[in-house]
């Protein structure tokens, strides 16, 4: 199947693999074939970072599917960096302008960070419900991009949030399963 990665400078290239090939053999395809070092590579697929040991099928890569591929951890996905990523010194901001689709009602126009956590959405919301200029659900909501539930800890641009994208508000709460470590 092939698969399509994007760098973090928006180099684009698509890579025939294995329907079972783990994430370590990808690496190494994509060592082979553009030269990225396997140690500096980190994949991302829908927010999350791809371990090593796990396979397409596990985090169910399909032909097409588009993957994140940067060189260096990114900051959302460091455990040592305190400092916020907006904040962070020699970090380029790049704005979004994306549109916020509650369940009814108009769209809302919104100016985001792409470096910033979802969550910034709900902030923003929430002075716009205080303003009455918005009505949010009452029993709670969450977002979802791309038919997908979006994980209000990472960034945007972790869910690949594009200039001119629309996210959707549902209402209810999403509870996350744990596996149990044997």
């Amino acid at each position: 199947m092939d698969l399509i990665f994007e760098t973090a400078e928006g180099r684009v290239f698509t890579l025939e693999v294995w329907f079972f090939a783990t994430v370590l053999e990808m690496k190494e395809a994509i060592q082979k074939r553009h030269g990225f070092p396997v140690p500096r590579q980190h994949l991302i697929f829908q927010g999350k970072l791809l371990e090593d040991d796990r396979n397409t099928e596990f985090y169910g890569l399909l032909h097409g599917s588009r993957l994140r591929l940067f060189l260096e951890l990114p900051p959302e996905f460091r455990q040592d960096e305190p400092v916020s990523v907006a904040q962070s010194p020699g970090q380029p901001m790049q704005r979004l302008r994306i549109m916020v689709q509650p369940k009814f009602g108009r769209k809302i126009a919104m100016e985001v960070n792409a470096l910033e956590n979802v969550r910034e959405i709900r902030k923003e919301l929430t002075k716009l419900q205080d303003k009455q200029k918005v009505i949010l659900p009452a029993d709670g909501y969450f977002f979802i991009f791309r038919q997908n539930v979006m994980d209000e800890d990472l960034s945007f641009q972790c869910h690949d949030v594009r200039h001119g994208d629309t996210i959707e508000i549902f209402s209810g709460t999403v509870i996350i399963g744990t596996r149990d470590k044997i």
